[in-house]
């Protein structure tokens, strides 16, 4: 890990509202509404989520990638809330398919379009 261990997690949680200490303000963040606090707890990236309204704390080794220890921060908060992310989908998919309804599936990078597409769906 280098010295910025977890970084990418503490600009998640910055993003999405969670609130740091202004002399460190990716040491220990914490939301607001649910009051869950994130922290690395050493140099190799370990981290863990503290929930006091649950009385629990979960660890997450080094190893475990940002993105599941974003999503863990954000679903105990509240924040990530996997119906709405399927209704932008299907929103989406709609938008889409009336594109090429239209004839408008035809412009350059369709085909690269079409890829990170069907990688997003083959990952839910």
């Amino acid at each position: 890990m280098t010295p910025n261990a977890r970084i990418a997690v503490a600009e998640a949680l910055d993003a999405a509202g969670w609130t740091g200490d202004p002399l460190d303000p990716h040491g220990l963040l914490t939301h607001p509404d649910s009051k869950a606090v994130w922290a690395v707890v050493n140099k190799s990236g370990g981290c863990a989520l503290d929930l006091p309204n649950v009385g629990a704390t979960v660890p997450f080794a080094g190893a475990i990638p940002d993105t599941v220890v974003i999503a863990a921060c954000l679903a105990a908060s509240g924040q990530l809330d996997p119906s709405q992310d399927r209704v932008e989908l299907e929103e989406e998919n709609a938008w889409l398919d009336d594109l090429r309804a239209a004839g408008l599936d035809n412009w350059q990078g369709v085909d690269v379009a079409r890829d990170i597409r069907n990688r997003r769906q083959a990952t839910r």
